[in-house]
């Protein structure tokens, strides 16, 4: 994977938010294999780290409204985790985004970053 410059807290921050999701989404679900996976791979102009967990899915109508405030499924939540990752993923440059096929089929999480440019200091 190439160097990315990047503020590493705001990175940290939001793999926290989105790991943190996909473990409770795994306790959640009822049966199966409960497994968080992430991958790291490269494209010609970014970098994409996954969260993949097998956990309880989002219904399609809930992943138009995740990165809202407010936004939540759990009982004690309070709608900001998923909200403040995405902002902090838009001041990065880059963006987070979500898929799932739907109840019991778990989630992908996705955070893009745009690849440093070769004269830009190395920031980790």
């Amino acid at each position: 994977v190439p160097l990315i410059q990047v503020d590493k807290h705001k990175v940290l921050q939001i793999m926290v938010n989105v790991i943190r999701n996909a473990k409770y989404a795994c306790q959640e679900a009822r049966s199966g294999e409960k497994r968080v996976t992430v991958r790291i791979r490269a494209t010609d102009s970014s970098v994409l780290i996954s969260v993949i967990d097998t956990g309880v899915g989002i219904p399609g109508e809930n992943l138009e409204r995740i990165f809202n405030h407010g936004f939540t499924t759990r009982p004690d939540g309070h709608g900001f985790g998923l909200h403040s990752s995405a902002l902090a993923a838009r001041e990065l440059g880059g963006s987070l985004h979500a898929q799932s096929a739907g109840p019991g089929q778990g989630a992908t999480f996705t955070l893009a970053l745009p690849l440093a440019s070769p004269e830009s200091p190395d920031v980790r």
